[in-house]
């Protein structure tokens, strides 16, 4: 049953958006799924089965156990910890313990459904954006005048940001059906992140495979001269790395205000969901909302957890960045991962957080032999 239960758990992550309660607790169905898979791995394989976890996690043990370590402690200084703990019990606990167990899955499998989440989650924002149905308002508009597709999400950067590192894992495994599907959700959520992040994690496949490296660097060289040299393809590329457009200025604005946070709070930050609280006092710029983070890779984790969180999770990046570096191509999700973090955030959701832990289970992860039933 846990097999069962992990290899189709992908196809499942954007069931967090079905909220309800149980008594006075709130949870998501997502929550239910990998309750019910804990336990059920729980019982195929009792105690000794989550020793043998501990043990398969190799390098990883330390690195994840002071993640969530150090996350649970931003909970104690955050301004509501009820509030945080339920955040850090969706964003790391239960990430985490799923991750310690995916060694049960079918590599294979678990592969797939992937690929099979990329494909649904783009198939209903191509709907969205054909019929104009189901989308969020400011961005149910017509599509001359700029319609986004959301997916199933509320907004439209939720889908680029659960696709495009897929999209990035599929073209390093040569699955290119589904880097086209990451595009197009890209596309069709008009996420200029999402697009660059899937364009360099691919270029970075091609610029570590031998046979596609003289392409690779053929493209940034023409793609660096079309820049310099044609006025026309200089103009937009400028306007979107200046930050000049309106989404570029909102992430300024926001970045400097976080930054004037972070100064008056460098050790603790704001602890772990306490960022829109303890931000109001530095927001000035009124005509912009106060946002659930920052924005930006760096600023999201130090505003969480604090500089020590910082300083923790750069650990993993480095991790998982050493063990997949003697096979370079097959950590570019981790290229589009980081490079939407630059004005993003990647992992702080319910889904992204459980995809990430599987990303990096499918990239390094060897599979051993599973524990014995207890």
């Amino acid at each position: 049953m846990t097999k069962w239960l992990l290899a189709f758990l992908p196809l499942i992550l954007p069931a967090y958006l079905l909220r309800f309660k149980i008594g006075p607790f709130p949870t998501t169905v997502l929550e239910i799924v990998l309750l019910v898979t804990l336990i059920a791995f729980t019982y195929e394989f009792g105690i000794a089965g989550w020793k043998a976890a501990w043990k398969k996690l190799g390098a990883w043990q330390w690195p994840a156990l002071a993640w969530m370590m150090v996350s649970l402690a931003a909970c104690f200084w955050a301004p509501s910890i009820i509030a945080g703990l339920g955040l850090w019990r969706a964003y790391v606990l239960e990430p985490l313990l799923i991750f310690a167990i995916l060694h049960q899955a079918d590599q294979k499998k678990l592969e797939w459904s992937l690929y099979g989440l990329a494909a649904w989650t783009t198939a209903w924002a191509l709907f969205q954006f054909v019929t104009g149905l189901g989308i969020s308002h400011p961005w149910d508009v017509a599509i001359s005048a700029g319609r986004r597709a959301t997916g199933p999400f509320p907004y439209p950067n939720a889908l680029a940001l659960l696709v495009v590192p897929i999209g990035a894992y599929a073209f390093a495994r040569k699955q290119w059906w589904v880097a086209a599907v990451a595009l197009l959700a890209a596309l069709l959520a008009r996420s200029n992140g999402g697009l660059g992040a899937l364009v360099i994690g691919c270029w970075f496949v091609c610029l570590f495979d031998k046979r596609w490296r003289p392409w690779a660097i053929g493209m940034a060289i023409a793609g660096v001269l079309t820049v310099a040299l044609i006025p026309q393809a200089r103009a937009p590329f400028m306007a979107s790395f200046s930050f000049e457009k309106w989404s570029g200025q909102v992430r300024l604005y926001q970045w400097r205000e976080t930054w004037a946070m972070l100064k008056d709070h460098p050790l603790l930050g704001a602890g772990f969901g306490g960022y829109p609280t303890v931000f109001a006092a530095y927001h000035k710029a009124t005509a912009i909302e106060i946002f659930q983070y920052p924005h930006n890779i760096a600023l999201n984790f130090w505003s969480e957890t604090g500089l020590v969180g910082l300083f923790v999770f750069a650990w993993v990046i480095g991790i998982w960045i050493k063990l997949g570096w003697k096979h370079p191509v097959i950590l570019a999700p981790l290229v589009a991962i980081l490079v939407q973090g630059l004005v993003d955030v990647p992992y702080f959701k319910n889904d992204l957080a459980v995809a990430f832990w599987i990303l990096v289970f499918l990239t390094v992860m060897r599979l051993d032999q599973a524990p014995k039933r207890g």
